[in-house]
């Protein structure tokens, strides 16, 4: 099991950081909810490939004496099923799905020498269509219950934006970020270009499962 965190830099900070980081120590386990029985497991290895870069990172663990399993802290840079970092896979089906271009524009604009390979490209779209409308349920009923007022939530207004699935939580994605900026400070920089990972990271919290 992994608990996504956003450790407040990107991938190649992390990397050259990654012994003077602060690792957060969950106060349950979120395997069996007991209370501080979580002590330090050590770290993994995992890559992350950018079209132009491969990086090794040390993934933290931690190890429940109650129930004897581990969990990791995840970066909100990356996914639990992709080796590519989160603002690749992001930009590809940006472009894809909201800017309607072609397969051949999106290789044109976001891969370098065919990585990612336009098979990879096509399972990330295939695979956020697969499981978008649980994400966009989960969107709309979060503001629904806080941001009442959001024009996501008009279903005849132009601002609720697109209604297939993967469109759809593209836009919401930005409603929801843009209220979550109200509540938490820490996101005052967040912008456009960061929706996926606030996504990632409060859908996880929120046990949504598997996004792309």
């Amino acid at each position: 099991m992994v608990i996504v965190t956003d450790f407040g830099c990107l991938v190649h900070e992390y990397v050259e950081r990654c012994s003077g980081l602060v690792f957060p120590r969950p106060n349950e386990c979120p395997h069996c909810r007991v209370v501080d029985t979580l002590i330090g497991h050590g770290f993994y290895e995992r890559k992350a490939l950018s079209p132009t870069a491969v990086y090794v990172l040390r993934v933290k663990r931690w190890y429940c004496h109650a129930c004897q399993q581990t969990v990791s802290l995840l970066p909100s840079f990356l996914l639990r099923f992709r080796h590519y970092l989160l603002d690749v896979i992001q930009s590809v089906v940006v472009t894809r799905l909201e800017d309607a271009a072609s397969w051949a524009q999106v290789s044109q604009r976001c891969a370098v020498d065919r990585a990612p390979s336009s098979r990879t490209m096509r399972r990330w779209c295939d695979t956020l269509a697969e499981h978008a409308s649980v994400w966009w349920a989960a969107i709309q009923q979060t503001l629904a219950e806080h941001d009442a007022a959001s024009p996501l939530l008009d279903p005849l207004g132009a601002a609720a934006g697109p209604r297939d699935a993967p469109r759809a939580l593209l836009q919401a994605a930005l409603h929801l970020l843009a209220w979550a900026k109200t509540q938490w400070p820490a996101l005052a920089d967040y912008g456009l270009e960061d929706r996926f990972r606030f996504l990632w990271h409060w859908g996880a919290g929120r046990g949504l499962g598997r996004l792309l």
